[in-house]
């Protein structure tokens, strides 16, 4: 069975892939696996405390998941000023920081975001307890709303796309971004913050290439305009 939970986007999406610099940062068009499992653990250790998100870790690590992706994709190319930690080699530099330009993008998301979760009856209703606690994923104020109670499904409906399965064929027309998710040999430890274990990117965090159902419809210097196909 599929518990499906719809989100509405309340601000602009931004999401940079694990690939980005911190001078050019390319957004991606929806939560990885990796930043919605993240979610879902977060929720659990913030609603129930440290060692019931340590006991409901193994069930988030292995479920499966599939969404359904907004109508419409507004991709916003910016240039902003940011600081940066200076770099200059003096013993006590006159400013501890640096002034800088970096390429940003932010997506406004026209439609809503729908993920769905494969589960069973008995753990359905824990699953949309932790759904109504996520408001937002990836980037902080990357925000979003749910919509209503998470509805439980006999199957999966045709319009969502697996993120456990690396699509195979490719649509003319649509685009190929990389999402990274939890490994088989990632644990508790190394998703926790506060421990010393280090998350090792090929093993602990793998990258996914997933063909996304978007077409280019219009760009320009300053936004490119995206339709699912």
């Amino acid at each position: 069975m599929w518990l499906v939970a719809e989100y509405q986007p309340v601000t602009l999406f931004s999401f940079r892939s694990g690939t980005s610099t911190s001078s050019g940062a390319k957004t991606l068009f929806s939560p990885t696996p990796f930043a919605i499992r993240t979610a879902l653990l977060d929720a659990a250790i913030r609603t129930r405390g440290v060692e019931d998100g340590r006991a409901a870790f193994e069930y988030i690590k292995n479920i499966r998941i599939a969404l359904r992706l907004p109508e419409r994709v507004v991709v916003t190319n910016l240039f902003a000023k940011v600081l940066k930690p200076t770099r200059k080699k003096k013993e006590e530099p006159e400013e501890p920081m640096d002034r800088s330009i970096a390429f940003r993008e932010y997506a406004y998301l026209d439609g809503n975001l729908a993920l769905a979760f494969e589960t069973t009856k008995e753990r359905a209703g824990d699953l949309r307890l932790l759904l109504a606690q996520v408001n937002y994923f990836g980037k902080r104020g990357s925000f979003f709303q749910l919509l209503r109670s998470p509805e439980l499904m006999d199957a999966l409906p045709e319009d969502f796309m697996r993120l456990d399965e690396v699509e195979s064929t490719f649509v003319l027309g649509s685009i190929i971004q990389v999402m990274d998710d939890w490994g088989d040999s990632m644990n508790f430890a190394k998703v926790n913050i506060y421990s010393d274990e280090k998350i090792r990117l090929g093993e602990d965090r793998v990258q996914k290439h997933l063909v996304l159902p978007y077409r280019l419809v219009r760009a320009s210097k300053g936004f490119s305009y995206y339709e699912r196909i």
